[in-house]
């Protein structure tokens, strides 16, 4: 960030604004030729910034003020291709002015140069949603989930846009009677559907929410240490903590999972640290072969399928 100079150049903007309020042109251009010289692409994105979220003027003049804003940030960041603020600004304005296909494109020149950038992919896979391209979505969508199991963001497409059991393209919602795709009925017809996260993750990224909690609860950690459990950080050995501790997770995760257990998995998990014991617990958990249910915590679980009477 630093490298940039944007803080510096925030505060040169906020000096021109007021220098402009004040009606001193002199110092307004000023700041400004300052910001310049530091750095004129950090200084384009702030003023994109300010310029679009502007309210002044009638509805007519806002919108085009915002469209003259979006074609100025999109010269910036083609001028800057490498900075990926200018693209994700671009994309996040573009939706907002529902230009779905100039989000596609701008997050696509995004991702060619951050292919894991978890905004990118969030505003990528809700522009395929608008333009109802339902198994781009879904594609898109699972890399989201790959990338950032646990955002916020990536969690509320994954609630709100089930996936076909037929042909795991995405439903436009959960009240959707058919499948856009394929024809199979949809969630609002009673038809069967599928999380993404079923055909994305492994049964670590299934669990990992669910185990996280209660650790967290039978620990009694604070939010800011429950945040820093993650699958990235998993493996890492980053907590460390004592055999009594790792006695209360043994058995807090006996009660929440109890038979599920694979009892000899279960007694071989490591004490000590902690990271390790929930790799060994969720490795422990028998997966069942079902579909995807949530409960009401929104914690999705396996739910294994009742046999055919055929």
């Amino acid at each position: 960030m630093s490298d940039f100079h944007e803080e510096t150049i925030i505060q040169l903007v906020d000096r021109h604004s007021q220098a402009a309020m004040l009606g001193d042109s002199d110092a307004a251009q000023a700041s400004l030729h300052e910001a310049r010289e530091l750095d004129p692409a950090t200084l384009e994105i702030e003023l994109a910034k300010r310029a679009f979220l502007s309210e002044l003027g009638t509805p007519e003049e806002i919108s085009e003020r915002r469209q003259r804003v979006v074609a100025r940030l999109g010269g910036v960041a083609v001028a800057a291709p490498d900075r990926i603020e200018a693209w994700r600004l671009l994309a996040e304005m573009l939706g907002r002015l529902h230009n779905y296909e100039g989000v596609l494109r701008a997050t696509a020149s995004g991702l060619k140069r951050e292919p894991n950038h978890v905004a990118l992919w969030v505003m990528r896979s809700t522009a395929q949603i608008e333009l109802q391209q339902f198994d781009s979505a879904a594609r898109s969508l699972r890399h989201c989930v790959k990338i950032a199991p646990t955002n916020n963001q990536v969690e509320s497409l994954v609630r709100h846009h089930p996936a076909c059991r037929a042909c795991y393209s995405l439903f436009p919602s959960v009240e959707a009677k058919e499948c856009t795709m394929c024809g199979a009925l949809g969630p609002g017809a009673g038809g069967k559907v599928a999380s993404v996260r079923m055909r994305s993750h492994s049964k670590f990224d299934l669990y990992f929410p669910r185990v996280r909690q209660v650790v967290a609860d039978a620990l009694q950690m604070p939010a800011r240490i429950v945040n820093l459990m993650t699958l990235d950080t998993l493996l890492k050995r980053h907590f460390k903590r004592t055999n009594q501790q790792c006695a209360l997770v043994l058995r807090a995760m006996s009660r929440e999972f109890g038979a599920s257990f694979d009892a000899e998995l279960f007694r071989s998990a490591v004490v000590g640290y902690l990271d390790l014991l929930i790799a060994d617990l969720i490795r422990a958990i028998k997966a069942e072969d079902g579909v995807i249910e949530e409960t009401d915590t929104g914690i999705r679980v396996p739910v294994k399928r009742k046999p055919s009477s055929a």
